[in-house]
């Protein structure tokens, strides 16, 4: 088709709308291509997601930080502050060889030095040879081996004493009493009868340890335990200098204990809501991991600062012996207490992980689903029972109450121990276990079901929607 003369002129209608044309998709062209060179803007909230995550994981290191300060400090204060808990820690060093030869040693030669037995041993002697003058030269020279005597018969009456049952009560006494001692440590007074003097020197009083022996000895005829006084004496169990830089620090934790613990949940909390929603299942998960290497670190600090410390105590005022099964008896709780920290933070850690989304955790979801159908399968085939139904619709908030029982449980416990975190964590395990192996039928048939929409309504499938 030709077309008009008019139309093919270049002032023409049609080829101003041509024109026109080309100029906007020019326009709209240049304006596509200034839009791909700018930087494409971020969708909203992806900028405070990372601020959250980055305040989350700071949440989660301040945790693991308190964390080490706060065992040890709980530690300090249940044992400064609980008489019955010290006493039952200490109880054991009673029947501990290392302490009964260290006693026996130092208070045989506390007696003996209370008492000249050979200057008494001499004199007796000496009026022996005047009543009997022709054996005179012959037990002059007895005086120093029958003192000696005397002193072995003295330490094997001690070490019988000590390792009776009658110290062991005795020793529950004293350390009742002495554990005034260990409060001044914390608190920086003195007195008592455990006291640290400056040169880090712990004593204990052995006045009652003495006399006991010296009726010991009166009733088995040795005639010179009449003879040793009413001693007060003292006998070291610690010395080091370590005591006493430590004080100040020793002191303040004492005062800041129910602060740490405190601020080590508040900041535990605030890891896991501060997280973005995307978040706080990794955030929990790294919070026990976080929690149990901060355990692990504190575990092998207190192995090499006893080491360290074990070192500094002289050999010539404690024995090595007495002075290592001293010093581990009283660091058990502390121990025990780490180690509980410790299983709890894997247990958390290990928890959040096998309930998130990872391709890890989702192979062992299937795995103990797979476990529980073929369990179902064996034990109980058929169709779902309407309890059942019930129980797979609310064990959510059943499973959550048994966690919840859980943790009541480990706070609530006085004392817990590691044995106390695993079979708790142990017995919530199997009772989740069991309700999600009784509700199975039910949460398969809720899944594998075919939904009925047409009919009547009382044909329709009587699944119970399931969370």
């Amino acid at each position: 088709m030709t077309l008009p003369n008019d139309a093919q002129s270049a002032g023409s209608p049609e080829q101003e709308e041509i024109r026109r044309l080309r100029a906007e998709v020019a326009r709209l062209q240049l304006e596509k291509d200034k839009a791909g060179k700018t930087t494409i803007p971020k969708p909203p909230g992806q900028g405070s997601g990372l601020a959250r995550r980055i305040v989350a994981v700071f949440l989660v290191v301040l945790t693991a930080v308190l964390a080490c300060a706060t065992v040890p400090a709980l530690y300090l204060r249940s044992e400064v502050l609980d008489t019955d808990r010290y006493v039952a820690t200490v109880a054991p060093l009673a029947s501990d060889p290392a302490i009964q030869a260290e006693i026996a040693n130092k208070v045989t030669a506390q007696i003996t030095e209370a008492v000249d037995i050979e200057g008494i041993t001499r004199d007796a002697m000496t009026e022996l040879g005047k009543v009997a003058p022709r054996v005179a030269a012959v037990i002059s020279g007895l005086a120093p081996a029958i003192a000696e005597q005397t002193r072995t018969l003295i330490h094997t009456a001690v070490s019988r004493f000590v390792a009776s049952p009658q110290f062991q009560d005795l020793w529950t006494q004293v350390n009742r009493v002495a554990h005034q001692g260990i409060v001044n440590l914390a608190t920086g007074n003195t007195g008592g009868t455990v006291s640290i003097d400056e040169s880090g020197t712990v004593t204990i009083s052995t006045k009652e340890i003495i006399a006991r022996v010296k009726t010991l000895l009166v009733e088995q005829g040795v005639d010179i335990a009449t003879r040793i006084p009413e001693v007060d004496a003292q006998i070291t169990l610690l010395q080091s200098p370590e005591l006493v830089r430590a004080t100040d620090a020793i002191r303040t934790l004492d005062r800041t204990a129910p602060i740490l613990a405190w601020m080590t949940v508040l900041s535990a909390i605030g890891a896991i809501a501060v997280a973005p929603r995307g978040w706080r299942r990794r955030t929990t998960s790294r919070l026990g991991l976080g929690i149990a290497v901060a355990m692990a670190v504190l575990a092998l600090g207190l192995a090499i600062g006893l080491n360290i410390f074990l070192s500094t105590i002289p050999s010539a005022t404690v024995s090595p012996a007495a002075a290592e099964s001293l010093v581990e008896t009283l660091v058990v709780p502390l121990r025990t207490a780490v180690r509980f920290v410790f299983i709890v933070g894997l247990l958390i850690a290990v928890a959040a992980f096998l309930s998130g989304h990872s391709r890890p955790a989702e192979r062992v979801r299937r795995g103990l689903a797979s476990a529980g159908d073929y369990v179902t399968g064996k034990v109980g085939a058929g169709h779902a029972r309407q309890w059942q139904y019930w129980l797979a619709r609310y064990r959510r908030i059943l499973e959550a109450a048994i966690l919840g029982v859980a943790v009541l449980v480990l706070i609530l416990w006085q004392y817990p121990t590691a044995a106390v975190a695993i079979w708790t964590a142990v017995l919530a395990g199997l009772a989740i276990l069991l309700i999600e192996l009784l509700c199975r039928p039910a949460v398969v048939a809720a899944h594998t079901a075919e939904p009925v929409t047409t009919g009547p309504p009382e044909q329709t499938n009587p699944t119970l929607p399931l969370p």
